[in-house]
């Protein structure tokens, strides 16, 4: 027969994890980056990409650019 030491241990494990679970597992209306443009022929250079920004947050909660191996991309956040 298992101690009620080990019960109250394994017991708090599952407390914790019931409670942990669905705080970090956010939500699905939770804001998100996602990639709305790029490349060389739309941003040949990170200033192209950047005076784009204030159009973009008229749409947006925020955006910014992403220089990721000579790629620049426009991100904004839903």
């Amino acid at each position: 027969m298992k101690s009620w030491r080990k019960r109250m241990t394994y017991g708090l494990a599952v407390v914790a994890a019931t409670v942990a679970i669905p705080l970090t597992a956010g939500s699905a209306s939770a804001a998100s980056w996602h990639d709305i443009a790029g490349g060389p022929e739309m941003y040949p250079d990170m200033a192209a990409c950047q005076a784009d920004i204030p159009t973009a947050k008229q749409h947006y909660q925020d955006a910014t650019c992403v220089d990721n191996n000579g790629r620049i991309s426009l991100w904004v956040l839903y």
